[in-house]
């Protein structure tokens, strides 16, 4: 029976590991308002591959939660705690991707965001985002540029006002994912330019229009010049990446003063996925450091274990990118590119950073391996790889009518967070139960799942 117990334990772990993530994207844009307020769009786009179907009386959806709470740093108070319900419907068998838009206008001041969207009916298929908001009123003092959005999609003529997508006789249809490949090449953008009136000057405004590459180098450039006017302006505009090599871009448009000089410059990044182009200059700067380094003689496998031992610390982009490489050199290379990008100090022949996190992944695998699953796979192992040893680190093995747990301390994040682990099966494998760090586990009655008389 005991050994029965350990195998369905063992399948049930496998089967929990192999869920995804959901396929949920969400960024936003600010814009002009009034003296103290922004207004702030939000854009989201559920991919409901993997999700489960709800039946309703008028057909089929998938159906996701998306949950967002921003708040106010400086009172500690929420500006935005609520929950949607989203719902994509299923069409011949077929589901299908959802977008949407949702906007606030938000006075000034520094907010904390998180956004965490779920299925419904399986709420352990999950994506939760984590950052900061800066909020800084358009001045009607100086000239100055909107935040860009980008877009898959921009609609001038036949523009349909009632479209929740419609602002400014267009139709703009948001690209959240910020990912761009040689299947979809072409990058739409909207900005909004405002207090295009110079003092005492005759001069036109130039705005440009550029596009770098993730090594900091200019790939393209346009400018125009743009009429004063004291009335705010709309600037769309596209771009054909098909050209353009794999890589992560920053989009910026800078619109000048001639008279001075002067610039406001607003900026996006973009990840673009084109296996057909090469960047002959990159590649090679590449190939020379490669074949010097320790990248240039890994296996296969070698390369594999490697990227999943560091995904916790891998962008979206960068887990897409290598998913889609079809070859060892070209895994190699990124491996090189990826932890070459991260080191702390590039003036020395070590990369400490990555001494660092392997030192990590030795001591995750060494305490915390347990029934064949290396112990970075556990989530012991990923707290530890993401946030470091506890500064304390309390353990209860002997509790009359309690499993096993642990409790964690991390004083200097968030000013103060715990998380806690419970062996819930009673085989040695500590899950995480609840934790007060935001974007992380939340269960306050997490007890219940520890009592030995549940």
């Amino acid at each position: 029976m005991k050994k029965l117990s350990f195998l369905f334990f063992l399948l049930l772990s496998n089967l929990i590991l192999a869920q995804k993530e959901l396929k949920f994207e969400f960024d936003f844009a600010r814009f002009k308002y009034d003296s103290t307020s922004v207004y702030l769009e939000f854009y989201y786009e559920l991919n409901p591959s993997g999700m489960k179907i709800v039946k309703l009386q008028n057909g089929e959806v998938s159906e996701a939660i998306v949950h967002i709470e921003m708040k106010d740093l400086g009172t500690n108070e929420f500006f935005i705690n609520r929950s949607w319900k989203i719902q994509s419907p299923v069409l011949d068998s077929v589901q299908r991707s959802l977008s949407g838009v949702i906007g606030y206008v938000v006075p000034a001041g520094r907010y904390s965001l998180l956004v965490k969207a779920y299925d419904s009916q399986n709420q352990s298929l999950e994506k939760v985002i984590e950052e900061n908001i800066n909020i800084n009123p358009f001045t009607n003092e100086k000239y100055s540029l909107s935040d860009i959005q980008l877009s898959n999609r921009i609609k001038k003529d036949g523009a349909d006002p009632n479209s929740i997508f419609y602002k400014n006789t267009l139709e703009v249809f948001p690209n959240p994912s910020m990912f761009y490949s040689d299947q979809s090449p072409v990058l739409f953008y909207y900005a909004e330019l405002y207090n295009l009136k110079l003092p005492n000057s005759e001069s036109q405004f130039i705005l440009q229009r550029l596009l770098y590459n993730s090594q900091g180098k200019s790939v393209y450039k346009l400018e125009k010049q743009v009429k004063q006017s004291p009335n705010s302006s709309v600037e769309i505009g596209l771009i054909n990446l098909s050209k353009f090599p794999t890589d992560t871009y920053s989009l910026i448009l800078s619109l000048i003063d001639p008279s001075t000089n002067q610039a406001f410059v607003s900026s996006k990044r973009f990840y673009f996925y084109n296996p057909g182009v090469t960047d002959s200059l990159m590649k090679s700067n590449t190939n020379a450091n490669l074949l010097s380094s320790e990248f240039a003689i890994y296996t296969l496998e070698e390369c594999d274990k490697l990227f999943s031992q560091s995904k916790y610390i891998a962008t979206k982009g960068e887990i897409d990118q290598y998913k889609k490489l079809d070859s060892l050199n070209a895994k190699r290379e990124f491996l090189f590119r990826f932890w070459k990008n991260r080191d702390s100090d590039p003036s020395t022949a070590r990369n400490e950073f990555k001494d660092e996190y392997m030192k990590r992944i030795n001591f995750a695998n060494e305490n915390f391996t347990i029934a064949g699953k290396e112990g970075y796979l556990s989530d012991r192992g990923r707290v530890y790889l993401v946030y470091g040893s506890p500064d304390q680190r309390d353990f209860y093995h002997s509790e009359s009518n309690m499993k096993p747990y642990e409790i964690w301390f991390y004083n200097d994040i968030e000013g103060g967070v715990q998380f806690i682990f419970g062996d819930i099966s009673g085989f040695g494998n500590y899950e995480l139960l609840h934790s007060t760090k935001r974007g992380e586990v939340t269960d306050p009655d997490w007890e219940r799942r520890l009592r030995t008389d549940n």
